[in-house]
């Protein structure tokens, strides 16, 4: 009797195991799951997101500002969520346990502690960290900065301590609904790009790269010299300095540069935003780019198609960022595109400490000039266009989802201000504020975007069936 009650509880627990199996398998292999797209909640009617451009801010300023821009921090205070791209690298530098790295994103931004306070007080919720200075003081710099925002409660997003968790959603929780950003930048040194564990090998802290290819399309002629430069073997790719370079069809046609966007960061990057909207009521991208150059106003094309594949994907915003003035603004499927809102604030000339390898960079012997005298010699060459100095506070309002109204609210960085204040915002005045607006007019107009001027604010008015 013990025999078969035993032998009768072994069949038991075997068909049970047995049955248990079989339902992992056909879950394993998605006979018994059927995957559909999880649908959300549309932020709550009335919802107001305020976007900003590159925060290079680096010392702590907020008294100056409350009593020379209170009304542009009212702006930034009074939106729902508030946005900027934090351009920069934040500690404090006799206790660092890092070092500069022999590559930057161009200077060795570094702020001040203090500043993470400052951009709370000035009402900024969620910053995007992808950007070419995220290492400029290495994997070290990066992480302390991480930790900083984090315990300020800065949401952020774009960087971290491998692939996965630089390229993951991250969230705000408003009054008005739940905010998801991802952030991704397609402009970096190469040193700077996150990795995943494998096996043994441990994850690379660093940025979420959107990987381009650049492609020179130019004449065959031209393609001919190019190969004998490279040395290439006729009939075979032709690389020279890291671009390809193909011929065109019309041997008449000039030269162009053309971006291919690597598929693999692609797909992830709206894996994750069809994620942050379906874990969210408002899922918006960061992208910051300077293709095809800071000089342009114009986005690369690579830009303006993944910004139309985000919104695809679930997307409510796009917010570009990286060549240091402004570009246009779409509105596409009823969610405002803004390409590049140029910066928010630009105060590089106020750092008191960079490496050596920046002086080498110049051919400026160190000893030789103060720090501000080689930047100020610096910018005079790459930042001396006003346009890097003019910028907008963008304010969206939401209806039903979509976007109803954006108001542009133009600040001036005062370009022809010396010392100190120098890329510190302010409200542009009348005359600077108008020529803001044109010029944003001007650009957006390809993008069939029609942009009102009244009282000194832009406003872009969007039907509902658009």
């Amino acid at each position: 009797m013990g025999l078969f009650a035993h032998s009768a509880i072994g069949r038991w627990l075997a068909a049970g195991l047995l049955a248990v199996a079989s339902g992992a398998a056909q879950a394993q292999d998605g006979s018994a799951l059927r995957i559909a797209p999880v649908p959300s909640t549309p932020i709550a009617d009335g919802f107001t997101f305020a976007a900003v451009g590159d925060i290079i801010y680096l010392r702590p300023m907020l008294a100056t500002l409350e009593a020379r821009a209170p009304e542009m921090l009212k702006i930034m205070r009074a939106a729902d969520v508030t946005f900027g791209n934090f351009e920069q690298t934040v500690f404090h530098l006799p206790t660092f346990k890092g070092h500069p790295q022999a590559t930057s994103g161009g200077t060795w931004m570094l702020g001040d502690p203090g500043v993470i306070d400052d951009i709370v007080d000035m009402g900024i919720d969620v910053v995007s960290h992808a950007n070419n200075h995220a290492t400029d003081w290495g994997v070290e710099g990066l992480i302390e900065t991480l930790d900083r925002l984090d315990a300020a409660g800065v949401v952020n997003a774009g960087t971290g301590r491998n692939l996965s968790g630089a390229r993951a959603p991250r969230y705000h929780d408003s009054v008005a609904g739940r905010i998801g950003l991802v952030a991704a930048s397609s402009t970096f040194p190469a040193m700077s790009r996150a990795g995943d564990p494998i096996g043994e090998v441990p994850g690379r802290p660093g940025v979420n790269a959107l990987r381009t290819e650049r492609i020179g399309i130019v004449s065959p002629a031209d393609l001919a010299v190019l190969a004998r430069v490279a040395g290439t073997r006729e009939g075979a790719a032709v690389k020279l300095n890291g671009v390809g370079y193909r011929a065109a069809a019309d041997a008449s046609s000039p030269p162009v540069i053309e971006y291919v966007v690597d598929t693999r960061d692609e797909a992830a990057n709206l894996l994750s935003i069809r994620q942050a909207k379906q874990n969210g009521n408002f899922a918006f991208f960061s992208l910051h780019n300077h293709e095809p150059g800071n000089a342009s106003q114009t986005p690369a094309g690579f830009a303006v198609a993944f910004a139309h594949k985000v919104i695809d994907a679930g997307g409510d915003a796009f917010v570009g960022h990286g060549p240091h003035q402004l570009r246009g603004i779409e509105i596409y499927k009823g969610r405002p595109i803004f390409y590049s809102l140029g910066n928010f604030a630009m105060m590089n000339n106020s750092l008191d400490a960079v490496p050596a390898d920046m002086y080498d960079q110049y051919g400026v012997e160190p000893g030789s000039a103060t720090t501000p005298e080689l930047l100020a010699a610096r910018n005079a060459v790459s930042f001396g266009d006003a346009n890097l100095f003019e910028s907008v506070i963008a304010v969206s309002r939401f209806v039903g989802g979509r976007v109803s109204e954006i108001r542009l609210y133009p600040i001036d960085l005062g370009v022809g201000t010396q010392g100190a204040m120098r890329g510190v915002p302010m409200m542009a005045d009348a005359i600077v504020g108008r020529r803001i607006l044109e010029r944003l007019q001007r650009l957006s107009q390809p993008f069939g975007t029609t942009i009102a001027i009244e009282n000194g604010i832009g406003i872009i008015r969007i039907p509902a069936d658009r």
